[in-house]
């Protein structure tokens, strides 16, 4: 994490923000509207998961 970036580490949304944070869903994930083929590429770079387990796709 950046030092711009405000996360504490308590991920929770309420009412549309962040109860650790204060940031709405739209800024902590972005744009819920995105690319699905700029999702996949991203997804695609992604390393294994260390526990061996497969990532769940759409």
């Amino acid at each position: 994490m950046g030092d711009d970036n405000p996360c504490i580490g308590v991920c929770e949304i309420q009412d549309g923000y962040c109860i650790g944070c204060g940031r709405s869903a739209d800024e902590i994930f972005g744009e819920t509207d995105s690319d699905p083929v700029g999702s996949d590429a991203v997804t695609e770079s992604l390393p294994p998961a260390a526990d061996g387990q497969a990532r769940a796709t759409d």
